[in-house]
């Protein structure tokens, strides 16, 4: 290969450095939050665990600044309605189990 009396061309740089990462905390609670609300009709005890853990996780990343605000925001809110959501229905379930039993 001939470089017509120029010197060959350096190699082109690599890819630019990683961004410092951090927004794991943050699309855990948001994956949290949507699995609670899901499991709230389903398992309510699930759901309701899933909120408190993702409610958690959302608070830490909220309290780092890392990942996205929105995200965060998203996880923290869909994390409350699954905790809130849990309780009601534990309410509800257990004004219908509770008659239920003491009549029979």
């Amino acid at each position: 290969m001939s470089t017509n009396g120029y010197p060959p061309a350096q190699n082109t740089p690599g890819a630019a450095p990683a961004a410092r990462g951090g927004n794991g905390l943050a699309i855990g609670s948001l994956v949290l939050g949507i699995v609670g609300v899901v499991f709230s009709f389903l398992f309510v005890w699930i759901g309701l665990i899933a909120g408190i853990v993702g409610l958690v996780l959302g608070f830490v990343a909220r309290r780092r600044a890392v990942g996205s605000r929105g995200m965060v925001l998203g996880g923290i809110v869909l994390s409350a309605i699954a905790i809130v959501l849990s309780i009601i229905l534990i309410i509800i379930a257990l004004a219908i189990v509770v008659p239920a039993v003491n009549n029979n």
